[in-house]
C-alpha cells in the first residue's frame, strides 16, 4: 500500500503520516523498527524501495515514511542526491503497487507539487493521495478560537483576532507562537501579540504599498528601517512589492471591464477586502506609472544584485522618491 501525503501545513501532514501509519499497524505499537522515518533530502529512493522490500523481524506490518519528497515539487529544488537517484526504480515500485506488508508514505510539506511528474502520475494512479488544504479566513478564525478554548489559554478578543491574522492559516506558526505567547504571559493581550508575533512579510509589504500611494514616504521608510533590525533583506521587499503594482494593475484592468469586486477575487484568487483597498488606488496611479514603477524596481533589483550599489541606501531612496503620478 502507497500514500502521497502533501500540503502546506507542517504539523498537519505529520499527523497525517502519524495517524495513517497507526492504523495500518493495528494493534502493534509503533517503534524504530516497524516505523521507519526516512529524509528524502538525504535518502536516495532505490534504497528506499530496499527498505520497502525488507521484513520487519518480529512484526507482521511496517511503515515506511519517506517525508521532503523534493523531487515532487514544482519547480523541483537543486538537491546534491539528485543525480545518484533512481527514479525508475521508485516508478517502477509505484505501478506495482508496492508490497502488502509494508505501507509506503511519500510526503512533501509544499502544495505546489508537479502534477505532470511521471511520479505524480503513477502515485494518482496506484496510490491513495490526500492533500492537506489551507483553511479558509473563516474555518482559520474558528480553528484558533477552538485550540485556545479547548487548550484553556486566556486570551482577550482583539489579541486573539491579531493573533489569527499575524498567522494566517500556518499551524506551525500559530502553534509556536502560542508556546512563545504562553511563556511569556498568562493573560494574552493585544500589545502582547503585537511585541511577540511578527507581521507576515506580504503583510509588512502591502503596508508598504499603501503607505506610499498615500503619499506617507517618510512612514514608510520608518517601517523599512524597522524590518531591516529584522533582517528581512531589500531584495525580498522589492520582488514583493512588484507584486503589489502587477496586482493593482491586473484589479484596475478587471474593474475597467466591469466587473465587480467578489467577481475580481474570485478570478485573481484573493481576498475581497484586498480588492476593496486595491480598487481605492485605481484612479489615483496611472497605468503608465504602475508599468514605471516596475521597470524602476526591475532596474533596482539588478543593480543591487549584481553590487553596485548599497542594498538598504537604495531601496529607502527609491520610497523617498516615489510619487504616484
Amino acid at each position: 500500500m502507497i500514500y502521497f501525503i502533501y500540503g502546506n501545513q507542517g504539523p498537519t501532514v505529520k499527523s497525517q503520516i502519524r495517524k495513517i501509519g497507526e492504523s495500518f499497524l493495528g494493534s502493534e505499537k509503533p517503534d524504530d523498527l516497524n516505523f521507519i522515518k526516512l529524509d528524502g533530502n538525504n535518502f536516495l529512493v532505490q534504497n528506499v524501495v530496499d527498505e520497502c522490500q525488507y521484513v520487519a523481524l518480529g512484526y507482521e506490518k511496517k511503515v515506511v515514511s519517506l517525508e521532503n519528497c523534493y523531487f515532487l515539487l514544482k519547480p523541483k529544488p537543486k538537491n546534491k542526491v539528485d543525480q545518484d537517484q533512481d527514479y525508475k526504480t521508485l516508478l517502477n515500485f509505484i505501478q506495482s503497487g508496492g508490497v502488502e506488508e509494508t505501507l509506503l508514505i511519500l510526503s512533501v510539506t509544499s502544495s505546489s507539487v508537479d502534477e505532470k511528474n511521471e511520479l505524480f502520475k503513477a502515485l494518482k494512479e496506484k496510490a491513495k493521495i490526500v492533500e492537506i488544504t489551507d483553511p479558509d479566513e473563516k474555518g482559520w478564525n474558528e480553528y484558533v478560537k477552538a485550540f485556545v478554548n479547548k487548550k484553556g489559554i486566556t486570551i482577550d478578543r482583539d489579541a486573539l483576532i491579531e493573533l489569527a491574522t499575524r498567522t494566517d492559516g500556518d499551524v506551525g506558526l500559530f502553534a509556536n507562537s502560542i508556546q512563545v505567547l504562553t511563556l511569556y504571559t498568562d493573560h494574552i493581550r493585544y500589545k502582547d501579540v503585537c511585541l511577540l508575533v511578527a507581521r507576515p512579510l506580504e503583510d509588512n509589504t502591502f503596508l508598504i504599498f499603501n503607505l506610499l500611494l498615500d503619499g506617507n514616504n517618510g512612514e514608510a521608510v520608518r517601517m523599512l528601517k524597522d524590518l531591516k533590525i529584522n533582517g528581512v533583506e531589500p531584495v525580498t521587499l522589492i520582488s514583493q512589492l512588484a507584486n503589489q503594482f502587477r496586482l493593482l494593475n491586473q484589479v484596475s484592468y478587471l474593474y475597467r471591464q466591469r466587473k465587480t469586486q467578489e467577481e475580481i477575487a474570485r478570478e485573481l484568487k484573493i481576498k475581497p477586502g484586498r480588492v476593496y483597498v486595491l480598487s481605492k488606488y485605481i484612479y489615483r496611479v496611472s497605468e503608465n506609472t504602475i508599468h514605471q514603477v516596475l521597470d524602476d524596481l526591475y532596474q533596482l533589483d539588478l543593480d543591487i544584485k549584481s553590487g553596485q550599489i548599497d542594498r538598504y541606501y537604495a531601496f529607502e531612496m527609491f520610497l523617498l522618491k516615489f510619487k504616484t503620478q
